[in-house]
């Protein structure tokens, strides 16, 4: 059996959620603006990784993976529109062979106008995963980008709680999707993947099965998890079970 070392880096395939995924899809092909929510481990991340890996690998984009404060996510978009090759804004870079130097000496003053004057005369989407409580100089950066004429922002969060002042931005109830739970054959579908992923075969697991499916209600990232946990020896008895009430409050606590 496997132990602790086993990670999640070599991502399972996404399992259901087929409607959010084409709502992603298209808003990004027809240049809508759309808000994705779900409680953590709903698969909202999983989402976007799999649409950027399928039908839209390769193509110009951003995709900004949690920030922190504005200057981040200034940060992160420009870096990213440096690497995607747009053009508006390579040409307002001053030393083209080092990018990170440049990034490193840039202010968020100067670095909002760039990205504003570059993003409205080639517009490039932005993909925002897992908003946090974002700041009002947030949102006023992001709704200059949000009206201008062929962008499009997709925003994930758990809930609009958490989209913190970026909520004023996202407020039209027909561009955001609430994520749904997994049905009962989907939730054993991955289940039976995760077990082969983290080589859980030899372990005793029809209790676990049943335990996992039922406390997860439908929600995948608690399935992968508590899989995942599975593989760490010290939740497992010398009888191959799986100790189930510490690796359930474990995971809990990590998708707190």
């Amino acid at each position: 059996m496997s132990g602790h070392n086993v990670q999640l880096g070599s991502a399972l395939p996404l399992v259901g959620l087929l409607r959010e995924r084409q709502a992603l899809v298209d808003s990004i092909r027809q240049g809508e603006s759309l808000l994705l929510l779900g409680p953590g481990g709903s698969g909202k991340t999983a989402l976007v990784r799999s649409v950027l890996e399928s039908e839209l690998c390769g193509a110009p984009l951003v995709h900004v993976s949690q920030f922190d404060t504005l200057h981040d996510l200034l940060v992160t978009i420009a870096r990213g529109l440096l690497r995607s090759g747009h053009r508006r804004f390579r040409q307002s870079v001053k030393s083209p062979g080092d990018w990170e130097l440049w990034l490193g000496r840039q202010t968020s003053v100067h670095l909002k106008g760039l990205l504003w004057t570059a993003l409205e005369q080639e517009p490039t989407p932005i993909i925002l995963d897992g908003i946090k409580g974002a700041g009002h100089q947030t949102y006023r950066f992001l709704q200059r980008l949000y009206f201008a004429k062929g962008m499009t922002i997709v925003a994930t969060a758990r809930d609009h709680l958490h989209l913190g002042e970026l909520a004023r931005l996202f407020w039209d109830p027909r561009k955001t999707r609430q994520i749904q739970p997994l049905s009962e054959t989907e939730c054993l579908r991955l289940f039976e993947t995760a077990v082969d992923r983290f080589q859980l075969r030899e372990l005793c697991l029809d209790d676990f099965r049943e335990k996992v499916l039922d406390s997860a209600k439908g929600n995948p990232g608690q399935i992968v998890e508590m899989c995942r946990f599975a593989s760490n020896p010290m939740y497992v008895t010398a009888s191959r079970h799986i100790k189930f009430a510490p690796l359930r409050i474990d995971v809990i606590m990590r998708l707190l």
